[in-house]
């Protein structure tokens, strides 16, 4: 016998869609949401609250800081990547003071 699969969920978010608009769209549609809903820790307090309040403005409903992010998310991949790079360079900033510190 065939084994039947649960009907439903398959459309997630962009359900409303119906048929329109084709499949790789409404999927993208999806995944975008997904993200954009889900749930992000606070930078000031590491509350698990925040919240979009428009188009790249996240806030904190726990400590009330706001500020700009990516549209869909908190933090960008880019900047992600410009703060590794920034955190290596202060630590190699902090390692060359140290070692002039210690000659002196």
């Amino acid at each position: 016998m065939a084994e039947h699969k649960a009907k439903g969920r398959k459309t997630r978010s962009a359900g409303r869609f119906g048929t329109r608009y084709g499949v790789k769209n409404r999927k993208l549609v999806a995944d975008i949401e997904e993200k954009m809903h889900a749930d992000y820790a606070c930078g000031k307090c590491g509350a698990i609250k925040m919240k979009r309040i428009a188009t790249g403005i996240w806030k904190c409903t726990k400590c009330e800081v706001s500020f700009t992010g990516g549209s869909y998310v908190p933090q960008t991949p880019a900047h992600l990547t410009v703060m590794r790079a920034v955190n290596v360079e202060k630590a190699a900033t902090a390692k060359a003071t140290e070692s002039l510190a210690s000659k002196v």
